[in-house]
């Protein structure tokens, strides 16, 4: 697992792709009871992220974005 900081090229599109999630309806953070969406860290595949309160379903939920390079066939 690999952590990627704000200023990877992935950053901002996977962000934007969580955002995107039917279940965040375009809110990329989804704040509830001081719980909002947290980057758990990076795969070769994937982009991990947690909420540990979504406001959609009131448990913890978590979603895994496929990396661009994976998508493309760079790996």
């Amino acid at each position: 697992m690999e952590f990627l900081d704000a200023s990877h090229e992935e950053w901002i599109e996977m962000w934007g792709e969580l955002a995107d999630d039917p279940m965040n309806r375009g809110d990329a953070q989804c704040p509830c009871m001081g719980a909002t969406w947290e980057y758990m860290g990076s795969t070769g595949d994937h982009h991990h992220f947690r909420h540990q309160k979504h406001p959609a379903s009131g448990k913890t939920e978590y979603v895994y974005i496929e990396r661009r390079r994976k998508a493309l066939g760079w790996i």
